[in-house]
């Protein structure tokens, strides 16, 4: 029974993992991922989250009460998805959100998942550890152009000492940080390390 249970939860999480990176997409946020000397790293998103479906459903620029009443109850099931600490749904199809996750050297991440990877961290064949942002194409800009929100924020990465930075292009560098300020980018942010 006990496994049987286990077994269930896992495939609820899995569902709504799968359903959350269907549909969410983020805007106005500060992401901050930390690289250790042993190439683990932690990652913490804190910021928006929008509900794409809902706010292509949009009549007028606005939501009805039910669905906005059937966004703010889906909170509470982003909340229980791996990693996030906070889930507040703020109206409009917007989820104030906080996540972190840790990984160990070696372990791929993705934010929101694989299929729609915003930021992923990747360990390539070299040893070296990739970490890259979304670029979009111009197709997706223009669409962003006639919608009713930007993907906008900013990344930070702290580098430990001792791990060498094989490449990036990061606007500013300061003290082993490399930051990047995002809009609907035309380029990736990218920073590729050895540890």
């Amino acid at each position: 029974m006990k496994n049987l249970r286990n077994f269930l939860m896992a495939a609820v999480s899995l569902v709504v993992m799968m359903y959350l990176s269907a549909c969410y997409l983020p805007e106005d946020f500060d992401v901050t991922i930390t690289v250790r000397r042993d190439g683990s790293y932690t990652f913490r998103y804190d910021g928006n989250l929008i509900f794409a479906l809902a706010l292509a459903s949009m009549e007028d620029g606005k939501l009805s009460k039910k669905d906005e009443a059937s966004l703010k109850e889906q909170a509470k099931e982003i909340q229980k998805s791996p990693g996030f600490k906070k889930a507040k749904y703020i109206g409009n199809a917007r989820y104030k959100v906080l996540m972190e996750q840790s990984g160990k050297a070696g372990e791929d991440y993705y934010f929101i998942s694989k299929e729609m990877s915003f930021f992923s961290i990747k360990g390539q064949d070299d040893g070296t550890l990739e970490i890259k942002a979304l670029k979009l194409s111009e197709k997706d800009i223009e669409e962003l152009k006639t919608s009713d929100f930007n993907i906008e924020g900013s990344l930070s990465v702290t580098i430990a000492k001792g791990l060498k930075v094989i490449e990036h292009n990061a606007r500013t560098v300061s003290s082993g940080v490399y930051r990047w300020k995002i809009k609907n980018p035309e380029t990736a942010p990218l920073i590729i390390v050895k540890p």
